[in-house]
């Protein structure tokens, strides 16, 4: 409706500039034939001949019959009825002024517009038709759809910021706990060594697997890589009870408010003495990839 408006506007302008251009013509065309008329002249005394002027303005007019114009009369001589929508030009000439009477034909729309709005106007209740039905149907469709529980949560993850050296969850990433280079790139490798090998037991008791030492260095040196100072390469293998401890004491303060969660994140702490922490695994049994995400990895 709106482009068919556009479109009826633009048609209108350039009809109006049609029209004075052709009525500039037409004038022009009456000016050089006046001296053909017999108009009457009062200061000669004469009649002229209103027959005569008639019969111009019918040759004249079936000449115009294409046009949105015709002339009414000439110096008020005309064959037609009375109107108010005539538009006066005065026609300068040696002798004298002369007025013409012209009417102008306004009808913007013609058959064919009239029938391309009509389709405008059917298409539009058409698609104004089809929205309706697709609404109602969404309506419908939201209906059906079960309630989602109000007690549902985001699955919970940790956040590891490299750049930072901070863990956080994702419910509290406000809230991010700083740890030291040598726990947080051996929990990382801790997490990632885990992950690919399921069924290795790690034992306090046993050295460490060169796998995962050489991921902890991995880690390392990717903080070096993103600018954070560093004195010396930690040794991992050095007090791993200590490292151990440090990540459970970050991971307490991460989980605090969710404890239940802790479980899957936490390096488990070795029970009893002698042969019971000889069988200890402080590796990370039910961890997923899916359960952290690493920023800067």
């Amino acid at each position: 409706m709106v482009l068919f408006g556009s479109y009826i506007l633009a048609k209108a302008v350039k009809s109006t500039e049609n029209n004075q251009l052709s009525l500039a013509n037409i004038e022009k065309r009456i000016a050089l034939d006046l001296t053909h008329l017999n108009l009457p002249d009062d200061f000669l005394k004469h009649s002229g001949s209103k027959e005569a002027v008639i019969d111009y303005l019918a040759k004249l007019n079936s000449q115009l019959k294409e046009t949105p114009i015709f002339v009414y009369s000439i110096e008020g001589i005309t064959e037609f009825p009375a109107r108010a929508d005539l538009i006066e030009k005065q026609l300068q000439t040696p002798q004298k002024v002369f007025t013409i009477s012209f009417v102008i034909n306004n009808n913007i729309l013609n058959k064919n517009d009239i029938a391309v709005f009509i389709l405008v106007c059917l298409f539009s209740l058409a698609i104004s038709y089809l929205l309706f039905l697709s609404e109602r149907t969404k309506l419908q469709v939201a209906k059906q759809l079960p309630e989602p529980e109000p007690n549902s949560k985001t699955k919970p993850i940790l956040i590891v910021d490299l750049q930072n050296k901070t863990l956080a969850a994702n419910c509290s990433p406000d809230k991010p706990v700083a740890l030291a280079n040598k726990p947080l790139c051996f929990y990382l490798a801790l997490v990632e060594f885990c992950t690919e090998n399921p069924d290795v037991v790690l034992n306090q008791n046993k050295d460490v697997p060169e796998e995962l030492l050489t991921l902890a260095n991995k880690y390392f040196y990717r903080l070096v890589e993103l600018g954070h100072t560093v004195r010396k390469r930690p040794n991992f293998t050095n007090s791993l009870e200590k490292t151990l401890s440090e990540i459970r004491a970050a991971l307490d303060d991460v989980w605090q408010d969710q404890p239940e969660v802790k479980d899957v994140y936490y390096p488990p702490k070795a029970h009893g003495e002698g042969s019971r922490s000889r069988l200890h695994h402080y590796g990370l049994k039910n961890i997923t990839l899916e359960d952290i995400e690493v920023i800067g990895k």
